[in-house]
């Protein structure tokens, strides 16, 4: 059976992002198996360097790449 695994980088706080992972886990889970994880956000100063940011974001990524397997779509406009 095929396998659905949403991986996001933050708590999903908002109603309309909690509304819109239910929607597509109501239509996906009778064809697939669900899961969704929630990873913890890198923290920064209040004033972050551009070295600082790259290396949050590389280690969100390497936290990401942990946690899938197989094809991976990225849906971010950045998304590698």
């Amino acid at each position: 059976m095929l396998g659905v695994k949403v991986v996001c980088v933050g708590k999903l706080k908002e109603s309309y992002w909690r509304d819109a992972v239910a929607e597509y886990e109501k239509r996906l889970r009778p064809l697939c198996r669900w899961e969704l994880i929630e990873l913890g956000e890198a923290r920064l100063p209040t004033d972050p360097s551009p070295g600082e940011i790259a290396g949050a974001l590389e280690k969100e990524g390497e936290q990401i790449l942990r946690q899938v397997s197989g094809t991976v779509f990225p849906l971010c406009i950045e998304g590698k």
